[in-house]
């Protein structure tokens, strides 16, 4: 069973070619393993009888299970993005996929992680990638620095799984609030004429309230990573779970994997933040009236289960000015978002010319009026 986590020490995964010995590789486009030496194909087994949901419980006996989760990792350290990669242990340099950075540890450090339970393989290629970074990278080039182009290369795009936590929880919420209704009474006052005149000025009614609400979380997806923020992530989900698969390192083959440094706990804490955002608009929605003030909840969670999963991202990271930029991808989906940076001397120098046009406009007109 080939479920070790890449850089394992009891096994560092490699599948050799059973027709030329080459090493195969994880190809999105066909969905198995590839030689891009001789071209020859192999199949992967796909189910997902093992993804299934842990209780937090389980987290502390899974590192003494002999066929838990728990395996030994060889990471690399970035000291320029804080991320942790894993690397092959005979590695000595390494290029960080986050940030495109040379600056990472000369040695890696061994650190003991929860296995993934599944995996969702790549099925955007590295074409397809590409193209969709020229096609972003092209966008928007008149406020854009001159060497972006250059800085940005088409072949710096990395494929990299990106380690998951989902949460799944049932919760019930009563609530109270003060529930408000707008009225109208006629109000005389005098205008700067001195004459009277009436308006309808707006009054509220508050009423106390309560109700109750039920709701189950399935699969609150929270980012592991240190390398890509939260935030980023979120920009290309979501992502369709149901097609996740049995962990299995075969998929990894030829592709970067970060591991977890948001542990289970902490990404439960940004989930729980999560759920709570979600059930306290819920709320709101079914106070009465106009207006509602002084909302109070007091929520229930309880089932709560977790699962630690890998997602596919293409990353393509450069720095300007110091500064890290990203284009990425959803290696499923191939829905895309990034940061380019903006050349404010170009910007500049578009509002003069565009002040100095208008005001050229509006000298002409005062002029074709005075005549």
């Amino acid at each position: 069973m080939n479920d070790q986590l890449p850089g394992s020490k009891e096994q560092f995964i490699s599948v050799p070619c059973n027709a030329c010995g080459s090493e195969m590789t994880f190809d999105p486009g066909t969905q198995g393993l590839h030689c891009t030496h001789c071209g020859n194909r192999r199949e992967l087994p796909r189910s997902s009888d093992r993804i299934i949901e842990r209780s937090f419980s389980e987290t502390f006996s899974l590192s003494h299970q002999p066929t838990g989760l728990d395996v030994e990792t060889k990471l690399f350290h970035c000291n320029n993005c804080g991320s942790n990669t894993v690397v092959d242990p005979d590695v000595v340099s390494f290029t960080c996929p986050f940030c495109s950075s040379k600056n990472v540890n000369e040695s890696a450090f061994d650190r003991r992680m929860i296995r993934p339970s599944g995996v969702l393989p790549f099925k955007i290629t590295k074409n397809k990638a590409v193209n969709m970074f020229k096609a972003w990278i092209g966008k928007g080039r008149l406020f854009r620095p001159s060497k972006l182009g250059k800085l940005a290369r088409m072949d710096g795009i990395n494929s990299v799984y990106l380690p998951f936590w989902t949460y799944d929880a049932n919760t019930a919420s009563s609530w109270h609030a003060d529930a408000g209704y707008y009225y109208y009474e006629s109000q005389t006052f005098r205008d700067r004429d001195g004459n009277v005149q009436t308006r309808q000025v707006q009054k509220t009614r508050w009423v106390p309230v309560s109700g109750y609400y039920e709701h189950y979380f399935n699969d609150v997806l929270v980012g592991g990573s240190h390398g890509l923020k939260q935030k980023e992530v979120e920009k290309i989900s979501p992502y369709e779970l149901k097609d996740v698969v049995n962990y299995d390192s075969r998929f990894i083959l030829g592709h970067e994997s970060e591991v977890y440094q948001k542990d289970v706990y902490e990404g439960y804490k940004i989930a729980d933040h999560i759920m709570d955002n979600e059930i306290r608009k819920q709320c709101s929605r079914m106070v009465p009236g106009d207006t509602q003030r002084n909302l109070r909840i007091n929520t229930r969670k309880s089932k709560v289960t977790f699962k630690h999963l890998l997602l596919p991202v293409w990353i393509a990271a450069y720095q300007f000015k110091g500064k890290i930029y990203r284009f990425i991808v959803n290696g499923q989906t191939g829905k895309v978002s990034g940061k380019k940076p903006v050349s404010w001397g170009k910007v500049i120098i578009a509002i003069l010319i565009a002040t100095g046009v208008i005001g050229a406009l509006v000298w002409l007109l005062n002029n074709q009026g005075g005549g």
